[in-house]
């Protein structure tokens, strides 16, 4: 496990403070307890990832790790650890799509990260800050914010945090596979925090938000993209949108298997194309024409990201949309202030700062 990072740590139930133990001199594996106090949860710290999961997560982790249950020294977390077993379809769903679209580091992450970080100052991605990144995926963010310098704390409440610890460096990135609405982390632990596309899945983003802020310093910063509301665009554009999302209703309740090969044949069908069309207006000196293209943010894009993307958006059983007002009205009921959203997509994208008193 990642030394700097148990200090950090706290316990989701209690928020005490917590201490590792070792399986057999394996920094890698082991459990953490509490240094005092009457709580008695412990977590297992598994392949270097503390799993800080409540609830039926922790069913589904010991399905998916039978064989380090299976231990001596861990089964007496087995009773416990076994009851509420049911998957949650949400995170399930997820996590296939980031085992499927694991990369990172590729030149469209690249262009995407300019677009999602524009606001955020160059000072606060260097060396010596610590950075949160509430809703991990497979690592991709973590690694472009790690490789400027910060120390990153990727959280994910799904398995796909092994992808991220397999993606990233452990000393740069310390990974944790939480909940967001129970994050494990002591106040002001980050100097700011980013959660981009996440959510707007959870069951409760206020509640999720609010966790992420108070992990940060006063004085820190939360960077935040959720989906919008289509509020700028027009009529058309918003009814177009309604047939979308009744598709993506339909797709994600779906075997899996049925909601890969739809959704790639979506991409195939209508993202490229629309896509190409954008970049055709670009090229011909339309540039007004081509933003105005459905799908025209994918122009630059390779058809991987339309594929990765076309699951994402229609895999999912769970999406809420917020239109600017919304977004602004959210991060101030977070105890943001100086909230600033972007003028330019991915819509919408801001930051707020955390007071300092």
């Amino acid at each position: 496990m990642t030394d700097w990072l148990l200090p950090l740590l706290r316990c989701p139930v209690c928020g005490g403070s917590l201490t590792f133990r070792a399986i057999e001199g394996s920094n890698a594996n082991g459990f953490l307890r509490h240094q005092a106090g009457t709580c008695a949860e412990q977590y297992p710290v598994i392949d270097g990832v503390p799993r800080m999961i409540l609830g039926p997560t922790r069913g589904a982790l010991m399905r998916g790790r039978q064989e380090w249950f299976a231990q001596p020294r861990a089964r007496f977390l087995r009773t416990e650890w076994s009851k509420g077993i049911s998957a949650d379809p949400v995170i399930d769903a997820f996590d296939d799509e980031w085992s499927r679209y694991r990369d990172v580091g590729t030149t469209d992450h690249a262009d995407l990260f300019a677009r999602y970080f524009d606001l955020v100052p160059i000072s606060d991605l260097s060396a010596g800050k610590t950075v949160l990144d509430a809703g991990a995926g497979a690592g991709r963010w973590a690694f472009e914010v790690s490789r400027r310098g910060p120390r990153v704390i990727a959280v994910d409440l799904g398995r796909s945090i092994e992808i991220t610890r397999a993606n990233t460096s452990p000393e740069q990135v310390a990974c944790v596979q939480a909940d967001l609405e129970a994050l494990p982390l002591a106040a002001g632990s980050v100097d700011w925090a980013y959660s981009l596309g996440v959510l707007h899945h959870t069951r409760d983003p206020e509640g999720a938000l609010a966790q992420v802020v108070k992990a940060v310093r006063p004085g820190g910063m939360v960077l935040l993209y959720i989906y919008y509301a289509l509020d700028q665009r027009g009529p058309l554009f918003r009814r177009l949108f309604r047939v979308v999302d009744m598709t993506r209703r339909f797709l994600s309740r779906q075997p899996r298997t049925a909601t890969r090969i739809i959704t790639a044949g979506i991409a195939l069908l209508v993202y490229w194309p629309l896509a190409r069309l954008a970049a055709i207006l670009e090229r011909a000196g339309a540039g007004v024409p081509a933003a105005k293209v459905p799908l025209s943010s994918y122009r630059h894009l390779s058809f991987r990201t339309m594929l990765n993307d076309s699951l994402d958006r229609f895999g999912t059983r769970r999406e809420l949309r917020y239109t600017r007002a919304e977004m602004i009205a959210l991060m101030y009921r977070a105890e943001l202030s100086n909230v600033q959203i972007s003028d330019t997509g991915p819509f919408w994208h801001g930051i707020g700062s955390k007071p300092t008193q």
